[in-house]
């Protein structure tokens, strides 16, 4: 069994369960962080721009020098949950505790982990000025920004990771299969030149693409290497480091992104092992460039040959919902589905697809009498709910108004006089039935989550508040 192979079947020995969540507040973080950095070195290395701590961890000491940092982008948390594995895997490597100590004789490992906590805390992109820290690699305006490019400076890596996030609706070019893992080795110039250092960080990718093929076949991915003069890969890059743009992706079912982090950890480790034993030496640009490119060709819902009736004609089309994750206080957060394409989508795919043959779009009904969605504790309220929409009842007016944004059940609040569109709209949410030529009810649509009548609804389906 390969080193790979063997983490990923140990790696609970080496998941750390304490945040088990996409959305966590960075002080939650730290607490976790804290134990774990322990037997190394943990130092304050600077602060964000509301006054939160940047923290680097160091583990080793030989002279190959590799440097990772994560969350420049607060709503990309997936490697930052690994790092705390990663972290653990060193202090307690079980069977593999030789293999740990060559490891750390060989090479120094400096991480910087959240290294944007106001983003992290708000579950956004940017930092709390707004600015976008993987574009302020020239000017270096915010303070993360200078607190990177100074620990590249001092550091001075060998290797470097930048570790992020990548929308769920990127495909690995040509297939229908999600990018779960990508990867860039960044251009350091406009004329995308390949030299020494570009061409092992190519080399290294090329071998840990191999490894994950046994784990998520055909699910590998290349980002586009164009030159971005602002970007802190294709900076660091400049500075003859060999660095590897790490994405991580999405996986049916895997809401949080556990198995996705699970990747992380181990391709990870195996990197480690890779330059300290030169195992990437094997592998070849030209076996880089043969990774198929990243697409964005994914829906949530891909609903193919539906029947819409428009001004007496009928029309036979494919229609495309994503769903937008919306945040809700500090860790929680809701969906919102939009129809965002109608048409002939033959080279399109969805995480869930349908082939509605026979099947028409019918609009949703509104229930004539209100419920009351305040009686959580009512056990039977989802069986209402359930019965309810098998009538094709998609909306309800509430007893006592309904303050919440969001509904945790798939089912719509509206007002007194709404009246539900006869066909879904571009942009707009997807809430419809789908009938078959008796008009029967087969499958509904409810805030982008696809039901089929008499199933189990989606897991985590949830309405929204209209009113």
């Amino acid at each position: 069994m390969g080193l790979f192979q063997q983490l990923f079947s140990q790696y609970d020995q080496y998941h750390v369960p304490r945040i088990e969540t996409n959305r966590f507040p960075p002080e939650q973080y730290y607490a976790a962080l804290k134990p774990l950095a322990e037997p190394f070195s943990r130092q304050q290395i600077g602060q964000s721009v509301a006054g939160r701590p940047i923290y680097a961890v160091t583990l080793g000491t030989g002279p190959l020098k590799v440097l990772l940092w994560s969350q420049m982008h607060g709503n990309e948390s997936t490697a930052s949950r690994a790092i705390l594995d990663i972290l653990h895997f060193f202090t307690y490597p079980k069977n593999l505790a030789s293999f740990c100590k060559g490891l750390l004789e060989e090479m120094t490992i400096c991480i910087v982990p959240v290294l944007n906590p106001d983003g992290t805390a708000r579950f956004q992109r940017r930092n709390a000025l707004g600015i976008d820290l993987n574009r302020d690699a020239r000017a270096f305006t915010a303070p993360e920004s200078q607190v990177l490019r100074q620990v590249v400076a001092d550091f001075a890596p060998d290797f470097a990771f930048n570790l992020h996030d990548q929308r769920r609706f990127y495909n690995v070019q040509g297939t229908r299969k999600p990018s779960t893992i990508a990867f860039l080795a960044p251009a350091y110039n406009a004329g995308e030149d390949i030299d020494k250092s570009r061409a092992t960080a190519m080399q290294l990718i090329a071998f840990l693409r191999e490894e994950l093929e046994g784990i998520i076949p055909g699910q590998v991915g290349l980002y586009d290497d164009t030159y971005t003069p602002r970007a802190f890969g294709d900076y660091v890059q400049g500075t003859r480091a060999s660095t590897i743009l790490v994405e991580a992706g999405w996986e049916k079912h895997d809401r949080e992104k556990e198995f996705v982090r699970k990747l992380n950890f181990c391709l990870l480790i195996t990197a480690f092992a890779a330059i300290a034993n030169r195992g990437y030496n094997s592998f070849f640009v030209t076996d880089y460039q043969r990774i198929p490119m990243n697409d964005e060709r994914l829906f949530d819902v891909l609903i193919r040959n539906v029947q819409l009736n428009a001004a007496g004609a009928v029309y036979n089309v494919d229609m495309g919902i994503s769903r937008e994750e919306i945040s809700d206080g500090e860790t929680g957060y809701y969906s919102r589905g939009l129809i965002t394409d109608i048409g002939d989508l033959r080279e399109w795919y969805g995480f869930e697809e349908l082939d509605a043959t026979g099947l028409q779009v019918k609009a949703g009904k509104v229930l004539p009498e209100p419920v009351d969605l305040k009686m959580r504790a009512v056990k039977k309220l989802p069986e209402a709910v359930a019965t309810m929409l098998g009538q094709g009842y998609l909306f309800c007016k509430v007893k006592d108004g309904f303050a919440n944004r969001y509904v945790k059940l798939p089912v719509n609040i509206v007002n007194d006089g709404f009246t539900p569109p006869a066909n879904p709209e571009f942009e707009q949410e997807a809430n419809f039935l789908l009938t078959d030529a008796d008009g029967k009810i087969k499958y509904l649509v409810v805030n982008g989550f696809l039901w089929a009548v008499g199933k189990p609804w989606p897991e985590n389906a949830n309405g929204l508040n209209m009113s």
